[in-house]
């Protein structure tokens, strides 16, 4: 008797469901998830903090900063607008930067000694885990001006965290080389 694969595996208590035969929502699929979130290679170019550099605090970098997480926060914006999301949700979720972002730089801080390509990969996960529980718990219980919409899962909240993070890890380094490119101008035109 020949059975197929996921009702084997369901037999035989991996873990994996089926609906109709096919792979539905597997522990495998979680597992893939976390593996993207965790290794992903775009947030290798996401680490703003490097203490042998210029500081943190220079103009330039904290412009970049705050319009890359502009950009996220309008990414994450745009993929729960069909959701139930509270009153000026833009500023909830820059207000949850205060917090994150400190957090994403002590966890660099902290890893310094590490490989900066392990160190950013982890930070940043960690990050997107957390993001994604805030931005679940903010449309959960903040009041909202949508309240006969659906509340996002936690899922959407995690996927809407890790797109809103990608998208902030490109975008940060191209708002970094837009902003050198400005200021070089103007330092070159003020030489003139």
């Amino acid at each position: 008797m020949r059975l197929n694969f996921g009702l084997h595996c369901q037999m035989e208590g991996l873990g994996f469901k089926t609906m109709n035969g096919n792979l539905h929502h597997s522990r495998l699929r979680c597992l893939g998830f976390l593996a993207v979130l965790f290794l992903s290679a775009v947030s290798l170019k996401a680490n703003p903090f490097n203490p042998a550099s210029s500081p943190i605090f220079e103009f330039g970098t904290i412009t970049s900063i705050t319009l890359a997480i502009l950009a996220e926060a309008g990414c994450i914006m745009l993929l729960l607008r069909r959701w139930r999301t509270p009153r000026w949700f833009l500023l909830w979720l820059m207000a949850m930067h205060l917090v994150t972002y400190p957090i994403f730089l002590g966890l660099l801080w902290l890893s310094s000694g590490k490989p900066p390509v392990l160190s950013v990969a982890v930070g940043e996960g960690l990050i997107v885990l957390i993001e994604g529980g805030l931005i679940y718990l903010m449309c959960r219980f903040a009041p909202s001006a949508k309240a006969e919409m659906p509340l996002p899962s936690v899922s959407k909240s995690l996927l809407a965290s890790l797109a809103g993070n990608v998208c902030s890890a490109v975008a940060f380094p191209l708002l970094m080389m837009l902003v050198g490119w400005i200021a070089f101008s103007i330092e070159s035109a003020i030489s003139d």
